[in-house]
């Protein structure tokens, strides 16, 4: 089984994030599970949400505990204890950074970096408060993961992405070409 844990701000799109990476595991025959979790609902808050996908039935029913993969859509979450709780040796990191920022990360975690804020700023994908940078950073999951393939990620944002889809999907495709490894 795989768990994966989500992080961003209210309005940076996590939770669409989740729900985009569980109807590509879905659409690849695997079974699954998402779910949203958060705080005061408002744009900025911390907000997570967790993705499990197994190919066989999933029958747990209680929150991701040690996730396999924590994806970060603002590394100055990585300072918020609830962000990295339950991160263990085996607990792989992806985060959103610009090229050259060096987000401080546990030692001896294998992590790699896209600049999901500069490719959404590129594409538009914004609102007034915030670059959405949920679409790249599926796509980065994509590629840094080799868990899921860009074909599958880019059919469940065609289903499930409701303005711009074809900026998001550019920005998957961009931003799984440009993830990099950091450690």
């Amino acid at each position: 089984m795989i768990e994966i844990k989500i992080s961003g701000r209210g309005g940076q799109g996590a939770v669409l994030a989740s729900q985009i990476l569980a109807a590509a595991f879905f659409g690849k025959g695997m079974f699954v599970q998402s779910f949203p979790s958060f705080g005061a609902e408002r744009r900025g808050a911390p907000v997570s949400a967790f993705l499990r996908a197994d190919t066989g039935e999933i029958t747990i029913r209680y929150g991701v505990q040690h996730p396999d993969w924590v994806v970060v859509f603002d590394a100055n979450l990585l300072r918020n204890p609830m962000v990295m709780a339950g991160v263990t040796g085996k607990t792989s990191l992806l985060v959103n950074a610009r090229e050259g920022d060096a987000p401080v990360l546990p030692a001896g975690q294998a992590a790699f970096a896209v600049d999901a804020t500069g490719i959404a700023e590129e594409l538009n994908l914004r609102t007034t408060s915030f670059s959405i940078v949920n679409t790249a950073m599926v796509g980065a999951f994509a590629k840094a993961t080799a868990l899921i393939d860009l074909e599958s990620v880019l059919a469940a944002i065609g289903e499930l992405v409701p303005v711009k889809r074809d900026e998001n999907v550019e920005s998957a495709r961009q931003a799984y070409e440009l993830v990099r490894k950091v450690q």
